[in-house]
């Protein structure tokens, strides 16, 4: 161990002479000097003391023993402020304090036994012993322990203020909620209160004879409106209800069927003709025919009102267009689109490949026949899978009219080029059934809850579970072209 030992062994002797007092520590842990002689500080050592060995660097066992009886914290701070980073722990401390300071202990006893040895062999006048002075080591270390000890005060201190003022803002609290409570209930009595009971017909009255009373400028004109008020003059008999009663029972009774008949009940009494009104709203229904010029004209036929009206004829027996992602990453593409839109079963693209061979990779079904539900026409409807919508309908309007789904990949660089407004997602998925599909587990792209679009999810293992997130599609795709693009599914039969 040799150069270790130097280091270490030094150190011990300055202790044991009693002059550890007079040695410094560098600002940053490097290096340990007294009289001249300067110490590598940052160089570890192993020591042993009672059977029991560690290894520490000397600027770290130098703070120890410094002061063996300061608090943990006060040690690390130290140790914090010369940058040392290796601290002695707490099971250590006995053998670093030990080494050091132990042997000093030792050769004190010993030289007590010798001088007894020798008085006992010699006998000697006793002579008093003057008072001995406390060495600069001790003052040290009663300022230490001073200090310490005035810490724990100021933190105990603290702690006790601390503690009072939570307890104070714990009852301020709970002074809030009682005030607060009792508010509440006063006000709900208040209101209750306030509110009392419904004013009946003869209170109504009362009120607004006292009403009349008040505002009446002169008695006559009170006279007048009180007589108006008055409830005399205004008895019906019986006999009276017998003899008008067909009279009655068409007053109480006006039947109303449509705005027609409103609007013939509502100018009967007074005159007024609304059938003008009645000819304009009729001639808002009637489909636009072109005339002999190109022109188009109102036809008032009955049957041609009763026609359904078709918003794009130029959809009408086109075949509708799922647009796929492209790449490997999403796990739908049109190598393996056929399978789970057609047999709603998933396909990993490995062992697609696998089974198409690599050769034939680009060369998979993109067309399909699939029977939609009573709701939709019940009949059959041919779908189309791209995944290259530029190249396949160019910059026709028209084609890209057919376009019902979009599986998005979830990033909006799939749609750059695009044509014109669909590279935008607002339009894009106001115009199409937007659809994401990812694996369970993968993260979702943050894009996707920006944007009007569905999402399902694979499972890895379970492909009995295809078929759900198949159907999930299926259901919502049905529903959305039943809306938006009713022309791309069959007629239904009447």
């Amino acid at each position: 161990m040799g150069a270790e030992e130097d280091g270490a062994s030094t150190l011990k002797s300055w202790v044991q002479g009693q002059r550890l007092s007079g040695t410094q520590l560098s600002a940053d842990g490097s290096s340990l000097t007294l009289d001249g002689t300067s110490l590598n500080a940052s160089n570890a050592y192993e020591i042993a003391h009672e059977s029991k060995t560690c290894r520490y660097t000397l600027a770290s066992m130098y703070l120890q023993i410094l002061d063996p009886n300061q608090a943990l914290m006060a040690y690390r701070g130290a140790c914090k402020k010369h940058g040392v980073k290796d601290p002695v722990k707490a099971l250590d401390k006995p053998t670093v304090v030990g080494y050091f300071l132990g042997g000093q202990a030792e050769g004190e006893n010993q030289d007590s036994a010798e001088a007894a040895t020798d008085s006992s062999a010699v006998p000697k006048k006793p002579e008093e012993t003057p008072p001995k002075k406390r060495s600069r080591d001790d003052d040290d270390h009663h300022h230490r322990r001073k200090s310490s000890s005035s810490r724990e005060k100021e933190d105990r201190h603290h702690r006790s203020k601390r503690s009072k003022e939570s307890h104070r803002d714990r009852d301020r609290r709970d002074e809030r909620k009682r005030l607060s409570s009792s508010s509440h209930k006063e006000s709900t009595k208040d209101k209750k209160k306030r509110l009392g009971t419904p004013m009946t017909n003869e209170q109504l009255f009362d009120k607004l004879n006292a009403v009349v009373d008040k505002r009446s400028e002169t008695s006559k004109e009170a006279a007048e409106v009180q007589a108006a008020l008055a409830a005399s003059g205004f008895t019906v008999s019986a006999e009276d209800l017998k003899k008008y009663k067909d009279v009655t029972d068409t007053i109480m009774e006006i039947p109303v069927g449509n705005s027609a008949s409103i609007l013939r009940a509502a100018g009967a009494s007074e005159g007024r003709d609304f059938t003008r009104v009645l000819d304009l709203y009729n001639e808002t229904l009637k489909p636009s025919r072109p005339d002999a010029n190109g022109k188009s004209s109102k036809s008032g036929s009955g049957s041609d009102r009763d026609k359904k009206k078709v918003g794009r004829p130029h959809l009408i027996g086109k075949k509708p267009i799922i647009i796929l992602p492209k790449g490997m990453q999403p796990p739908i593409t049109m190598l393996n689109g056929y399978d789970f839109f057609a047999n709603a079963t998933f396909v990993p693209r490995d062992v697609q490949l696998k089974k198409l061979g690599r050769a034939n990779a680009g060369k998979g079904k993109n067309l399909f026949t699939r029977r939609v539900g009573k709701r939709q026409g019940g009949g059959e409807v041919e779908y189309e899978l791209i995944d290259n919508p530029k190249g396949k309908l160019g910059d026709d309007l028209r084609e890209w009219d057919r376009v019902v789904a979009v599986v998005v990949l979830g990033e909006a660089w799939q749609f750059k080029d695009w044509l014109k407004m669909y590279k935008d997602p607002v339009f894009l998925f106001s115009n199409s059934y937007g659809y994401y599909i990812g694996m369970e587990g993968d993260r979702m792209p943050k894009d996707i809850s920006k944007w009007n679009v569905k999402t399902g999810k694979l499972n890895r293992d379970k492909r009995g579970l295809d078929s759900v997130t198949a159907a999930s599609f299926w259901n919502g795709l049905d529903e959305w072209m039943a809306v938006h693009k009713p022309e791309l599914l069959p007629k239904q039969d009447k």
